[in-house]
């Protein structure tokens, strides 16, 4: 398998329905494994929508949290249980990214946590994002920063391997047509106001 190198273990309908079983019986062992396999993508995922390390902690939590208290009503229907992991996560990253713009209207919020140069990343990476189609911007968060297949990901969001496929490479291609425009601002901007005053003196 390629990347994340796991899907609920066992990908077959019937290895799917057992581990909801498992995990609906409050199997310790089933909940340890689906912890441990999809924690660290599940908040690679809410950094990369959020671009809050805190926010990423509260979201990575709180979708085992649901997902512990909803599991009764879950059923397998087809798909992966990793598309219902998908689903919570992507309601609670909303959420959050919602309340932060409705707190705060046209103010970017600064990560927090993490070294100076992480949080500027994050900055950098959530404006960036914020730029991209809503799908894109879902592609991009789950290939690029959680790590998960393309097969994986077409699985969680119900669409189609080429669909998936399609829309990473138009979000990679908006990204760096970005990139490209900021570097070319930046270089008008440096060039129209010259040298910093008294810079000669630091050398």
């Amino acid at each position: 398998m390629e990347d994340s190198d796991w899907q609920d273990g066992d990908e077959s309908d019937e290895g799917q329905a057992s581990l909801a079983d498992r995990l609906r019986a409050l199997d310790s062992a089933a909940w340890a494994e689906l912890y441990d396999h999809h924690h660290a993508q599940i908040w690679r995922y809410a950094l990369a929508r959020t671009g809050s390390r805190d926010t990423a902690d509260d979201v990575a939590a709180q979708v085992f949290a649901e997902a512990l208290s909803s599991i009764q009503r879950y059923r397998y229907k087809g798909r992966p249980i990793l598309a219902w992991l998908y689903a919570i996560a992507r309601n609670l990253a909303s959420k959050h990214v919602r309340r932060a713009r409705r707190d705060a209207p046209g103010v970017q919020v600064e990560p927090s946590g993490g070294a100076l140069e992480d949080r500027l990343d994050s900055m950098v990476l959530a404006e960036a994002l914020g730029r991209l189609t809503s799908e894109q911007r879902e592609v991009v968060a789950l290939r690029f920063f959680s790590g998960y297949s393309t097969r994986e990901i077409a699985a969680a969001m119900g669409k189609r391997e080429a669909a998936v496929y399609s829309l990473e490479v138009r979000a990679i291609g908006a990204l760096r047509r970005q990139l490209e425009k900021e570097e070319r601002d930046f270089s008008e901007e440096a060039d129209k106001n010259g040298p910093l005053s008294g810079i000669d003196r630091l050398r």
